[in-house]
């Protein structure tokens, strides 16, 4: 789930780039090196999304510990919960 994150992060932030230089109609490979920062930049934020999604999933287990409900789990393979004890 990492890499595909952080690709689809990627491929997203150089779209952004590349759309912006369309919607202003200048060619779409000028300023290369913000096509570059702007891939970085989104394969980072899809990288965070994926940990804080994590970290979201373990506080709202632990909220429904306290309260005496089991903890969530997962449906599917793409996020993996921790599995009730």
């Amino acid at each position: 789930m990492g890499l595909t994150a952080m690709l689809v992060g990627g491929i997203s932030g150089t779209g952004m780039q590349m759309m912006n230089n369309a919607l202003q109609k200048v060619p779409l490979s000028r300023k290369p090196w913000l096509h570059v920062t702007y891939f970085f930049l989104g394969g980072y934020i899809g990288q965070r999304w994926v940990r804080l999604e994590k970290e979201l999933v373990m506080d709202i287990n632990e909220i429904r510990a306290d309260k005496g409900l089991p903890p969530m789990i997962a449906t599917n393979a793409w996020i993996k919960y921790d599995k009730p004890e």
